[in-house]
């Protein structure tokens, strides 16, 4: 009796314990104080219901976002795989609700949604925004797994070809959208398999 009751209670520990445990995002400072900064200034303009306060709200987070350039480290959750070894787009949930997104191939990043939201500025070819170290390391994921990051936020703007500014705010309707799950663009140096949860 006295062995069954010292099982429950250490399962019970293991449960609370578990619920207790800091999330994976929380793990590094950068990461954790972008992922605050981000809610601090969605939160407020959300509960406003002030179709103006909602567009400085966007412009305010990428604002933000490229103010954080190069980052290490960060813990993320795999969301997407699209495309192929040479061609991929992959996005990774930095946050609740807020994902970096990454591509080596425009055409695929220009489908859909993202048809109208680029510049072309430059004739220059794009850089790719994944280092062929993590498109290999990609290989050995499943999606919904916990991964580190590096890279810097951005980066691949840094071509002319893709204006951050026009990404978002083309009307309050995505403005809403976009504070509610922000998508940022980012250069991934580094993917590795994370222990964290």
């Amino acid at each position: 009796m006295e062995g069954r009751r010292g099982l429950l209670l250490g399962a019970a520990g293991l449960v609370l314990g578990g619920c207790f445990e800091a999330s994976c995002y929380e793990s590094n400072p950068q990461q954790k104080k972008f992922v605050s900064d981000l809610a601090a200034i969605a939160k407020p303009a959300m509960a406003s219901n002030n179709p103006l306060a909602i567009e400085d709200a966007v412009k305010r987070s990428l604002t933000l976002s490229e103010s954080v350039g190069a980052f290490a480290d960060w813990c993320g959750t795999l969301k997407a795989i699209d495309g192929n070894a040479e061609n991929v787009a992959v996005t990774i949930e930095v946050g609740p609700q807020v994902s970096l997104y990454a591509f080596n191939d425009w055409a695929l990043a220009m489908a859909g949604a993202f048809a109208d939201l680029f510049a072309t500025r430059s004739r220059e070819a794009p850089p790719p925004g994944l280092s062929d170290q993590a498109v290999a390391a990609l290989k050995t994921f499943r999606l919904g797994q916990h991964v580190q990051l590096s890279g810097r936020m951005g980066a691949i703007a840094g071509s002319g070809l893709f204006d951050l500014s026009r990404l978002f705010g083309k009307s309050d309707a995505s403005n809403r959208v976009f504070l509610q799950s922000p998508r940022f663009v980012a250069r991934l140096e580094a993917l590795s398999a994370s222990g964290k949860k």
